[in-house]
């Protein structure tokens, strides 16, 4: 998407900075026009940053979209130069950067060697001399943080401060026009997870509490590889909801689970298409329903109901995956013996590679070590750091090699 700025010829006498302005103030008119007509949030943003390049000549830019209060990055969005050693950062990080001052603007004249800036990439950080940042309030605990790179030692001239400044406030104004509609559709959303949560337990109660579990080891899973936070919150929906289509499952099936025979294992495997069925005619939940539609793929295209396999499958589901494979082994089922800590890690890694994604195991590994207190388990954490700390990536190549598969349930699961 790109706001072409038609600008009339003009003169060598003309003022370029008139002349600029008469841009800058097409420019954002249009921004204007399309917040009040309802043009969505993040594409108005998209909007901003990629005019910003354009306008100014800049190598890129970015609009993070910041919780203060959970100290975390809700989205960031950018176009230009992906420089990673800015885009790439946590929140922690940012904000040690982009110290807030009660006055805009916060210039960097010198990047290539400010240490503030990690060198998160071979040659990125020397590719830009210069950034602007700016902070924008929002409202309630959110604020927007607008950055703009150069490849030279660049200072903003007065106009262009005005310009970033009015743009800024402009994505800002447009965030806080959607907060209204979106707390009103978070909460109606919020009941409907809650309300099929209800559901799920009330016809499975061996399994009650499984897919809170599961959606709260996904969640800090999903959050230590770095996703942003709309996908981290829509991966704890998706646990939420993963086994919702076994609403429409037989109980005594259920009871039964991990004896039962190949026709019946057959019908229990219909549950994932089942729930994204279910969830399908809901809008609201379009980005979820691929996760419960795939969370029983594996790595290596041997699971149901696609035969999906590595990044064929969406990084939501390979997750929960994970986190419903290790909460199954570690609580157990009437006719599935629990596994104890060791144990359960031991076959996760096991399956490094080909049921399982090796960075999302390696990501669960550290998340745990990390948060012990979300297992519940007689074991310590601490006991099991000879299998925590060893490189997925190299097991699940030693993994593949072997031809391994290996499936800590029974065959009937």
């Amino acid at each position: 998407m790109t706001i072409c700025l038609n600008t009339e010829n003009s003169s060598s006498a003309a003022d370029p900075e008139a002349t600029s302005y008469h841009s800058y103030f097409k420019l954002l008119a249009k921004i204007s026009k399309k917040i009040h007509s309802n043009t969505e949030t993040l594409e108005i943003i998209a909007c901003i940053v990629e005019n910003i390049v354009d306008v100014m000549s800049a190598k890129g830019c970015i609009y993070w979209i910041l919780n203060q209060q959970k100290q975390i990055i809700e989205t960031r969005i950018f176009h230009g130069f992906d420089y990673q050693s800015l885009s790439r950062v946590d929140y922690p990080t940012l904000m040690t950067i982009f110290k807030k001052k009660k006055t805009n603007p916060i210039c960097i004249t010198d990047a290539r060697n400010d240490t503030r800036i990690p060198d998160l990439e071979r040659l990125g950080k020397r590719r830009i001399s210069s950034v602007t940042g700016m902070f924008f309030d929002i409202t309630g605990p959110l604020s927007g943080l607008l950055a703009v790179y150069f490849t030279d030692s660049r200072t903003l001239a007065p106009h262009e401060l005005e310009l970033l400044t009015a743009l800024g406030e402009q994505g800002a104004i447009s965030l806080e026009k959607a907060m209204g509609y979106d707390k009103k559709t978070q909460i109606m959303y919020q009941q409907i997870v809650e309300g099929f949560a209800l559901a799920i337990e009330a016809k499975d109660k061996v399994t009650h509490g499984h897919s809170q579990r599961v959606a709260r080891l996904s969640e800090l899973t999903a959050r230590k590889m770095g996703l942003e936070e709309k996908k981290v919150r829509q991966i704890f929906q998706a646990g939420i909801l993963h086994d919702i289509g076994k609403i429409g499952t037989q109980d005594n099936l259920l009871e039964r689970l991990g004896n039962l025979s190949k026709k019946e294992m057959s019908t229990i495997r219909q549950h994932p298409c089942l729930g994204a069925d279910m969830l399908r005619p809901l809008t609201f939940f379009s980005e979820i329903e691929p996760l419960v539609r795939h969370h029983h793929e594996l790595f290596n295209g041997s699971g149901y109901p696609g035969g999906k396999k590595g990044k064929q499958i969406p990084l939501g589901a390979r997750i929960i995956t994970v986190c419903d494979a290790f909460e199954t082994m570690i609580t157990g089922r009437p006719h599935i013996p629990k596994k104890d800590l060791a144990a359960a890690l031991t076959a996760l890694k096991q399956g490094v590679g080909t049921r399982f994604d090796p960075k999302v195991v390696q990501a669960f590994f550290t998340m745990i070590q990390e948060n012990p207190g979300i297992i519940e388990a007689r074991e310590t954490i601490a006991s099991c750091l000879d299998i925590l700390q060893q490189n997925m990536v190299q097991l699940a190549q030693q993994n593949q090699l072997a031809k391994k598969l290996s499936n800590p349930f029974p065959g009937s699961f």
